[in-house]
């Protein structure tokens, strides 16, 4: 073993110790730490890290900084990829003039713990163990698809063994992100055999389908823009058939009519200005073959800097109609099969937006026929016209009013549209009600609000109040479920509320099974819906409920979630996604409150594949049809995640609202899985949920596979799960 290396850490930027002893404050970015070596001297030549780097913020990449005496900017840096608890060990080569490292323990605000950091060399035996070790344990661990899409094979590590451990430490959960340009460099290149095979397949296509380009342009046309456009058009290895430009009534002229009776004529809306691909008609091409259902198909876009750069990629969810209500996620550009088009209006001068002509396309097409392609085939410029792209409010109203949603629609700070879905008016049955869903029919429906809890008074008082004193909507009943509360102060507080009209405490004398603790309240409810609700929350909005309710509401939503904030003001729940992060994990985790998230996800109502159940709204004919959460294979953990999967499984969507607001402070009353016995159930729950939702891990479908899979922080995959349709025919 050789000797380590003693080393003083001392803050240099924007971090601060904590009360704690090895905990830090980062207060501002950049975030320095300097490890400077007691002996006042490093070592050149290859060195072995290692610490336990614990960190609470939204973007937990660690670097570290060799300082040779330079600026910064021009310092050696090497990225430290963590485990999903924080284990750092890693190999590094030093440069031999390093007088001191520099330490990025995370890049942005929060906390973090630094507990057995050790440096020390290493020689040639134990490093190229470690490194074949690391990456054996990739090759043997990683799915086939993800390797073969990072570059590594069962043969890399003989070729270049130093290559090999790198690209196995980018797998690793909280590796940092690549830059877009090196996703582009390896994944958007086409070689030879990629243009000889797109070209034999786009051939093929080309016998049962047509596009004609309708150009989306000012009164006014840009030249060079044209021109650019154009061009991208010239080198499609799936030509279209016709450039079609507004008139100047901004109506399309008449469409072309194919020249088969058998093949497909298809519209494909692209602004002045804007580029594809030179495989993009071809690709969309392949998936209309691939769904001959589809009516609709769109596409994951970037930005071209002045430079000529690609940027600022926007990987887009597959069809959310809530996002769409919310703001044109589209985009300006998508393909559209001609009877589609005219059945939307798509000709009719008034489809004056993107936003607009998309809501009326929307209502003439179920989701499966609604089909995206994870891939940035749409190149946009800078100076695009915003008029292209920005979100239309009152196209969403007429939207609403066209199907019959009575809403209204506000305009948030962000520009986007928040939609608030009409409550019925009537006032519900004043009379005892000792049967369940008895309310007169356009009655307000009664909500039962399930709250599970066990002492811990500190925590059930202040949920317990917020939802008496700050709900707006009024029409709800309180069911307060004590399992097993021995602790006095406890018991005299439920004995308490017990007396007022609109609480009722059921006793559960029998061990903790949250989903069996639900569903026994579930069948003593009398409500028509019912609000799963954790006893350590606390209200924000007033209407909450009201928010949650009008968006359960309509008719194939079958549950509501709520934005949950930690007590300091960051994102605790922000939705669910499954597969990212492992089992199943909060999108938007520890984000800044006020922070519009990727794609301002963060800040828009949207469909999801779950919830959590800390604050869930759902239809109780719909949760006791389904069997409620499960309660013998998942007992404590992911059995809203199950019941949500289950419903969409059923045909219901499940919708992430951000308007319904609530503190959550996170299981506190349970504790942590610490225990072997609760280590062992965990480790069951989350074996059941693979095997029942395995092909939802490999793809949720409002998470692009292009964004990372290790962590659900939407930075940018080192791997991305995506089948290039010519790779799958070579």
């Amino acid at each position: 073993m050789r000797q380590l290396i003693d080393l003083s850490v001392v803050p240099q930027s924007g971090v601060s110790r904590h009360v704690k002893p090895d905990r830090w404050r980062v207060e501002a970015l950049p975030a320095r730490l300097r490890l400077k070596p007691d002996s006042g001297h490093i070592p050149p030549g290859w060195l072995l890290i290692e610490a336990n780097l614990h960190a609470t913020g939204c973007d937990r990449t660690a670097r570290l900084y060799a300082d040779i005496g330079v600026q910064e900017y021009e310092m050696p840096v090497f990225g430290l990829p963590l485990s999903a608890k924080g284990i750092l060990i890693e190999l590094i080569k030093l440069p031999s003039n390093t007088r001191e490292l520099v330490l990025q323990p995370m890049d942005s605000l929060g906390e973090f713990s630094l507990v057995g950091l050790t440096i020390r060399p290493v020689g040639f035996f134990e490093r190229i163990i470690r490194m074949g070790f690391r990456v054996l344990a990739t090759l043997y661990i990683q799915p086939r698809l993800r390797l073969r899409r990072l570059g590594l094979r069962w043969f890399t590590p003989l070729l270049d063994l130093q290559r090999s451990y790198h690209l196995a430490g980018c797998l690793r959960a909280y590796a940092p992100a690549p830059a877009y340009a090196e996703l582009l460099a390896r994944f958007d290149q086409l070689h030879t055999d990629d243009r000889r095979l797109i070209a034999r397949e786009a051939a093929r296509l080309q016998t049962g389908i047509q596009f004609e380009v309708l150009l989306a342009s000012p009164i006014e046309p840009d030249q060079a823009a044209l021109q650019r456009t154009t061009a991208s058009l010239a080198e499609q290895f799936f030509p279209p058939v016709r450039l079609a430009r507004p008139r100047q009534d901004q109506t399309w002229p008449e469409p072309i009519q194919p020249d088969d009776a058998t093949r497909q004529l298809w519209f494909f809306i692209l602004p002045e200005g804007a580029t594809l691909s030179p495989h993009a008609l071809y690709w969309f091409a392949h998936e209309i073959s691939r769904h001959p259902e589809a009516g609709w198909v769109y596409c994951d876009h970037d930005t071209v800097s002045d430079s000529g750069e690609r940027i600022e990629p926007a990987f887009k969810p597959d069809w959310s109609p809530e996002l769409l209500r919310s703001t044109n996620y589209i985009g300006p550009a998508a393909a559209v099969r001609a009877d589609v088009w005219r059945s939307a209006g798509g000709n009719t001068p008034d489809t004056a937006s993107a936003h607009d002509l998309w809501l009326r396309v929307s209502e003439h097409l179920r989701g499966d026929q609604i089909r995206h392609i994870c891939a940035p085939l749409l190149h946009l410029p800078r100076n695009l016209d915003q008029r292209l792209v920005a979100d239309d409010p009152p196209a969403v109203a007429r939207h609403l009013a066209r199907t019959g949603v009575p809403a209204q629609i506000e305009t948030d700070a962000w520009g986007h549209c928040r939609v608030r879905f009409a409550l019925p008016n009537t006032q519900p049955n004043t009379q005892p009600n000792t049967q369940p869903n008895t309310q007169p029919k356009n009655a307000r429906p009664l909500i039962s609000i399930i709250v599970p809890t066990r002492d811990r008074l500190d925590h059930l008082r202040p949920c317990i109040e917020s939802v008496l004193e700050k709900t707006r909507y009024r029409d709800f009943e309180l069911l307060v479920v004590d399992n097993q509360s021995t602790e006095p102060d406890a018991l005299a507080y439920l004995a308490a509320i017990a007396k007022l009209e609109s609480v009722r405490v059921l006793p559960y004398p029998h061990a903790f099974n949250f989903s069996a603790i639900n569903n026994f309240a579930a069948a003593e409810a009398r409500g028509e819906y019912l609000c799963l609700l954790n006893n350590d929350t606390a209200v924000i909005s007033p209407d909450w409920l009201e928010e949650m309710l009008g968006r359960l509401l309509q008719p194939d939503v079958g549950a509501v979630g709520a934005k949950l904030f930690f007590a300091d003001g960051r994102v605790q729940h922000g939705g669910d996604t499954v597969g990212p992060g492992g089992c199943a994990n909060h999108l938007h985790h520890l984000l800044p409150g006020d922070a519009p998230g990727y794609m301002h996800r963060a800040v828009l109502a949207q469909d999801l594949s779950a919830v959590t159940g800390a604050c869930l709204l759902t239809r109780r004919s719909l949760y006791l049809f389904l069997g409620g959460l499960n309660e013998r294979d998942l007992a404590v953990a992911f059995n809203d995640v199950d019941y949500c999967l289950r419903l969409r499984e059923a045909g219901w969507r499940v919708v992430w609202t951000p308007y319904a607001e609530l503190y959550h402070y996170e299981s506190v009353s349970r504790g942590r899985d610490v225990t072997p016995a609760k280590r062992a159930r965990a480790d069951r729950e989350v074996a059941y949920m693979t095997a029942r939702w395995g092909h939802v891990m490999r793809h949720d479908p409002f998470y692009n596979p292009n964004l990372s899979y290790a962590r659900p922080d939407f930075s940018l995959s080192h791997a991305p799960l995506l089948q290039r349709p010519w790779e799958k025919s070579a």
